[in-house]
């Protein structure tokens, strides 16, 4: 069973070989016994991610995504640079996994990926501790329990997935001698952007891509402001989530809309990465074939960044297309 899978900030994708998809926010949350929750909760699994996990820490339970979101002791992302170090990292890995993998019996080969700044960092420790990496996984109130540990793991640099998926879309396209192509992947807590040159075949420019430390988190604390005088309220996570969402929220009896400071927001989050991006590369924008643009942030501020080149394309699927290009990357594994 080949798995792409994305540990993003904001929320965790992932995809299997039978193109299976899941979703969820990268929210952790201490977890207790809920006596109650068969009499109202539907069949959505996904919704409903109450995880017991033993492994070499013990046993622990958690609410993961949604649940914690709701009834969660702490409902707030973990946004700590060095979170793939933490045991929360493992349990968003672990319910995952289980996730793609329930009713197969097949061993795993997984492929997944840390942002560059992370990458060069983290990359042996976490590729090693996920290739030792055992557990019991259950889900105690749907009866569901499986091993969860890998035959094969493999880490990349988060956005090579993005590229790797919008290349192979149209290879012939975009493999012209002696061009670049940028990838700019934006998440919820960063903003990764990735250069290749194309010769007879695309490589990493290392010293010319990087990782700027600003993603749709930061919008959240203008959010907070604005969200107060127009409330008199404190804005919490899942509060944030429902607006970026919805553009609106219900409050006292009616619908307070925010759409028009949130799309200002975006075009002014655009123009900080579009600065940033401008200042690192404009020694070879004249000789960009194309800039992709992929994330979940990357959907939201395509319209706020084509100004930055003449060739500027949002990737198909933006928001899977990591875990998407780390599947392609696992089934030409041999």
């Amino acid at each position: 069973m080949n798995i792409g899978l994305d540990l993003g900030f904001g929320y965790v994708k992932g995809v299997n070989s039978q193109n299976k998809r899941i979703i969820f926010p990268s929210i952790v949350s201490i977890g207790f016994d809920r006596p109650l929750a068969g009499i109202f909760n539907t069949n959505d699994i996904i919704e409903n991610l109450h995880v017991k996990i033993i492994d070499k820490d013990g046993e622990n339970s958690y609410y993961i995504g949604n649940l914690a979101r709701r009834e969660g002791f702490s409902n707030s992302f973990a946004l700590d640079i060095d979170k793939y170090t933490e045991p929360e990292a493992r349990a968003l890995l672990s319910a995952a996994v289980l996730l793609l993998t329930l009713n197969e019996n097949e061993s795993v080969n997984l492929v997944t990926g840390l942002p560059l700044k992370q990458f060069q960092a983290y990359k042996k420790a976490f590729e090693e501790e996920l290739k030792n990496y055992k557990a019991l996984v259950s889900l105690p109130e749907y009866k569901l329990m499986k091993t969860v540990e890998f035959e094969k793991v493999t880490v990349f640099p988060q956005a090579a997935g993005a590229v790797y998926y919008a290349l192979l879309e149209d290879l012939d396209k975009y493999l012209l001698s002696d061009s670049y192509i940028v990838l700019i992947d934006i998440g919820f807590k960063t903003t990764d952007y990735i250069v290749f040159f194309i010769e007879d075949r695309p490589y990493f420019l290392a010293d010319l891509s990087g990782t700027i430390d600003v993603g749709i988190s930061k919008i959240f604390t203008a959010m907070e402001q604005i969200y107060s005088s127009k409330t008199g309220s404190n804005l919490d996570t899942a509060d944030f989530i429902t607006i970026l969402n919805r553009g609106s929220i219900y409050f006292k009896g009616k619908y307070v809309d925010f759409t028009e400071e949130i799309t200002a927001l975006n075009r002014e989050l655009a123009k900080l990465i579009e600065k940033r991006i401008y200042t690192s590369l404009k020694g070879i924008l004249d000789k960009v074939l194309v800039i992709f643009v992929a994330g979940g942030g990357g959907a939201d501020l395509y319209p706020h960044l084509k100004d930055i080149h003449t060739n500027v394309e949002l990737v198909k699927d933006a928001q899977f297309a990591n875990a998407l290009g780390f599947l392609k990357v696992a089934e030409i594994q041999k």
